[in-house]
């Protein structure tokens, strides 16, 4: 049997005093620290690891004391106050698993009452784990602020792309808004070999409209003008201002006969529509021209043109009518 000796007794007094020095480093440090040995018990930690985990140590101080608070005791009063029953013990099962394959790679975690931290833990040579957690709250106030201020430029910039391509009197897509869309989609018709259809409309006699009950009148039987030939529009369609008075509109899929049809319902719409004036009511109609797109097209503007010329051949005609080519 080893008999002590000095040498021991002064060896043994080392160790104490380095552990000492090591539980006096661990308390007074600002990260919360804690170990959890091989059996995943926990020997030691600091104040704020307490804080951290407020709840569970209110409710276990007992058993932390006696250095029997394991793991999963800790953990299960948490998920207890913040998630379902049925859910609680898959979740502990789950969180051990993760404390014992402890790989140093932080985790950021939402705690109760106390906020965001970042848990990083290590597992030693002889099976236990070090774990650290770095108050992250204002790293993630800042985050969110971050994400506030991105989500408003971003919603800034929606907002002035609507602007820039929509018509401020009738909310309906502008002539650069009109134009862009509708070379898209005949070079699409185009590659495809699709139907493509344009609708040119202008109102009839509208100067004499502004003449006769202002400009602000003149201005609602646009906005008129616009819903009725929007309300007849499919949501793959899109009708624009492309003029004072005059508004387009492209049918994609559409051969000329359901684009003529489409036309025609537009114009019973727009002059079904009763306006009021302080020299009483009055009603108003509009020309149509329908062009469908053709293979000796080479470009948008030729398809248009051909429906533009239609449309006037209308108002030659006498106005008020659907005319197609």
């Amino acid at each position: 049997m080893h008999e002590r000796t000095e040498a021991d007794d002064e060896e043994f007094e080392r160790i104490k005093r380095e552990h000492a020095l090591l539980i006096e480093s661990i308390e007074v440090t600002p990260v919360a620290v804690a170990v959890y040995d091989d059996q995943d018990r926990l020997i030691v930690w600091n104040k704020p690891y307490e804080r951290v985990h407020a709840r569970a140590f209110e409710k276990l101080r007992e058993k932390a004391d006696r250095r029997r608070l394991y793991y999963d005791d800790l953990v299960r009063v948490i998920a207890e106050a913040t998630m379902a029953g049925d859910l609680v013990d898959a979740y502990v099962r789950q969180r051990v698993q993760d404390q014992r394959n402890a790989d140093g790679v932080g985790v950021d975690r939402n705690y109760p009452d106390v906020g965001w931290f970042r848990i990083s833990k290590f597992k030693t040579q002889s099976g236990a784990i070090a774990g650290f957690a770095v108050d992250i709250n204002e790293n993630k106030r800042h985050e969110a602020r971050l994400e506030s201020e991105i989500s408003r430029r971003e919603a800034l910039e929606e907002q002035l792309r609507i602007q820039a391509n929509t018509d401020a009197l009738t909310q309906i897509a502008n002539r650069g808004a009109f134009l862009e869309r509708a070379d898209t989609e005949f070079r699409r018709g185009n590659c495809f070999g699709d139907y493509l259809s344009v609708i040119m409309m202008d109102a009839d006699f509208f100067k004499r409209v502004n003449d006769s009950y202002g400009h602000d009148v003149g201005d609602k039987v646009l906005v008129a003008i616009a819903r009725a030939a929007a309300g007849g529009m499919r949501g793959v369609d899109m009708v624009g201002r492309v003029g004072g008075e005059e508004f387009a509109a492209i049918l994609v899929h559409t051969a000329l006969a359901e684009a003529t049809a489409c036309a025609e319902r537009i114009r019973e719409d727009i002059a079904s529509l009763e306006f009021g004036s302080p020299m009483g009511p009055f009603k108003v109609t509009a020309s149509f021209g329908v062009a469908q797109a053709n293979a000796e097209d080479r470009s948008f503007s030729a398809v248009m043109s051909r429906a533009d010329q239609a449309m006037y051949s209308a108002k030659r005609s006498g106005r008020n009518k659907v005319v197609s080519r």
